[in-house]
């Protein structure tokens, strides 16, 4: 890989991939020529990764915003189905495949494959039939041999966020999981209120890097106020984004000041998807710039391979420098041992041994630490555990009363639509409310895990000079290797370029898929904190259930009103009063109950310690690699000298070519991780 190092499209994206990949595959045969067997499998196992490999990208929005055609056009085709109803009702995956097909996958775990002209009966609201039959889909994948798809990408169609609850929070569920999405807004009515309070209450504030927003429908507005639109989104958007971080993260904490300078500003882009779809069906190269599509997807191609991207790359260019620079450890270990005396090396033998010994003892006390610091971050959480169920019971009791009720509202005939509003207001309250806590709980989780992995650099530190010492205890100055010293000096330089090891990589990395330490942390321990707000609605019976014990027990009080009898202004304000102090003894009663069944405490608890432990699985699979292969290799030679046989001139060769093509392959990578990490030194 001699060309430069570029991967800010999908072409060179991809090419860097097969580049880096193939560098590993010659890398796991050299292994394998010097028996470095856990090296080996560690390079199979992030190749398999690889493989399977693409991008995900969710289309979100309300619904009729235009999410379809933006996919068609992104595909350059019509493949969804788009109307001017709501249409998506299920997940929709786009992928790439010669053969268009569609592979129906039903909620009873069933599967059907159809062909892709009878996709909208599976899974549109088009007709009364294709809505019952949407309904039974968990989600449809369309096969088809798009261009775009081509580049390893995924297009995912969610449903309209606030077409069906159920479905709206279907989506909300996908979201961790994806690489990036597109939040399609209208340019005609840009934030509805449902838009505002999707930003402010339901988005996490590390999902927002991973955003572009799509102003849609431009073409319509003169240029001047095409900017306007825009500039106004940004700045809405960039309004909402940074109030809900400086609640999540405190304004004065050095999270929110990286934050800040993270985020930088939204990525808004105003387009028109359907004359952008009509311009690359037709071939109209000037209709497609007025649509300004090709800005959308040149951010978009950007914010996946320059962002997105950027880390499977990292992740390559150090599985490469790692593997490379053990085989080449082995190759000198190996040959400065064959050069030994016998008694020379047994003593130096036993060494290495007790220093690989050392290694993991100094390991394990680090792993008692790490048990330390998670129960620091724990004890550190419980005045927010302590005040849970109070906040949210607060929340509940703020929207009871500024509730606004008057006496056409005690009427018996208005008794179940007061209801409904009242219980619909205390859920999105308590929601919001739960959902910025578990924000909170799960920010001090993610800060405490990468300062944890920031100290650990020190034991990593520590970690490759002891393997280093190993390779000095068999280094003798008066006997040179056959490679004339060439091996160390490139082990030496990869710590002055690059830095040994970098086994954190990813570790301090949040809002990818997976997040933290795959997934041990992060977004998927944060819907599990806030499955209690999810529960909670369902428990009160505000989740589209039947009418509750609350509801009946208010019964009798809203029904001494009938529609012909007028009251003093005061009685009706006691009545009133009355009616929210019955709710609030309702609620009351059901969060006692709640807070009794339900270990609000265990479950951040289990959170916080699956997030550390997962800190100390990769530093256990990153280390072991290393020390077994290590130690095999000395117990190998060990055999080998105990039947005191000579190195032949054969094999010092073998080794010799082994550690020139590592050589090759690590000063690749050099350049690779430097690109990656902004350092042209």
């Amino acid at each position: 890989m001699s060309k430069p190092f570029e991967y800010g499209s999908y072409t060179a994206y991809n090419e860097s991939v097969k580049d880096l990949t193939g560098s590993l595959k010659k890398l796991l045969e050299l292994c394998n020529c010097v028996s470095l067997t856990n090296t080996a499998d560690s390079i199979k196992d992030t190749l398999a990764k690889v493989a399977d490999e693409h991008f995900e990208v969710a289309i979100v929005g309300e619904f009729k915003r235009g999410k379809s055609t933006l996919i068609n056009a992104l595909l350059g085709q019509e493949v969804l189905p788009a109307d001017v109803l709501p249409a998506t009702a299920t997940l929709n995956r786009v992928t790439y495949s010669d053969e268009p097909f569609v592979d129906v996958e039903y909620k009873d775990g069933t599967s059907e494959k159809v062909p892709i002209d009878q996709l909208e009966n599976y899974v549109t609201k088009l007709t009364e039939e294709s809505e019952l039959k949407a309904e039974t889909v968990k989600e449809a994948t369309v096969h088809y041999a798009t261009d775009f798809c081509r580049n390893h990408v995924d297009i995912i169609d969610t449903p309209g966020l606030n077409d069906d609850e159920q479905m709206t929070n279907v989506t909300l569920s996908i979201l961790p999981e994806i690489d990036a999405a597109v939040f399609v807004i209208s340019a005609n009515s840009p934030f509805s209120q449902f838009e505002k309070d999707f930003l402010e209450k339901k988005m996490l504030t590390s999902d927002v890097g991973r955003i572009i927003f799509a102003v849609n429908c431009f073409g319509t507005f003169s240029k001047e106020d095409e900017m306007k639109i825009v500039e106004t989104v940004r700045s809405r958007i960039g309004r909402y984004v940074m109030e809900k971080a400086k609640q999540v993260m405190g304004e004065d904490s050095r999270e929110f000041a990286v934050y800040q300078r993270k985020i930088g500003s939204p990525k808004v882009v105003g387009i028109y998807a359907k004359k952008a779809l009509m311009a690359k069906i037709s071939g109209d190269e000037k209709m497609l710039e007025e649509s300004n599509f090709p800005a959308f997807e040149e951010a978009l191609e950007t914010l996946l391979t320059k962002e997105r991207g950027a880390i499977t790359l990292q992740i390559l260019a150090t599985k490469i420098t790692n593997s490379g620079t053990e085989i080449l450890n082995s190759v000198v270990l190996q040959e400065n041992a064959l050069m030994m005396e016998n008694d020379e090396f047994m003593g130096n033998y036993q060494k290495a041994i007790a220093e690989i010994e050392e290694i993991r003892n100094k390991k394990r006390a680090e792993f008692v630490n790490i048990n330390d610091a998670a129960n620091k971050v724990y004890e550190g959480l419980q005045p927010v555990l302590d005040e849970y169920w109070s906040q949210i019971e607060d929340a509940a009791m703020e929207v009871i009363d500024r509730f606004p009720m008057s006496s056409e509202d005690l009427k018996k005939d208005k008794l179940q639509q007061v209801y409904n509003k009242l219980t619909e207001a205390i859920k999105k309250s308590i929601n919001a409310r739960a959902q910025l806590i578990c924000e909170k709980i799960q920010n001090e989780i993610n800060v405490a895990l990468s300062d944890e992995a920031e100290r650990l650099q020190s034991f990593e530190d520590e970690f490759f000079r002891s393997i280093e010492k190993i390779q000095k205890i068999f280094s003798d100055s008066a006997r040179v290797s056959r490679n004339g010293g060439t091996v160390d000096k490139i082990i030496a330089s990869s710590i002055g370029i690059c830095g040994a090891g970098g086994l954190f990589i990813g570790m301090r990395e949040a809002g990818l898929k997976g997040t933290l330490l795959g997934g041990a942390t992060g977004f998927a321990g944060f819907y599990a904190t806030l499955y209690t707000a999810y529960f909670f609605a369902g428990f009160l019976g505000i989740a589209g259930g039947p009418v509750t014990l609350c509801l009946m027990a208010l019964a009798g009080l809203a029904g001494t009103f009938s529609g012909k009898f007028a009251v003093d202004k005061f009685l009706v304000q006691e009545r009133i009063d009355k009616y929210k102090s019955d709710f609030k003894t309702q609620i009351r009663k059901q969060f006692h109950e709640m807070k009794i069944t339900t270990d609000f405490s265990e479950t951040v608890r289990k959170q916080v310690f699956n997030a550390f432990e997962g800190l100390k699985a990769r530093i256990e699979s990153e280390t072991e690699i290393i020390l077994r292969d290590t130690q095999k290799t000395l117990d190998n030679l060990n055999k080998v000298k105990a039947e005191k046989k000579e190195i032949s001139e054969k094999e010092m060769d073998r080794l010799h070519n082994i550690a020139e093509e590592a050589s090759s392959i690590l000063q690749n990578a050099y350049v690779v991780r430097r690109t990656l990490t902004g350092n042209a030194g």
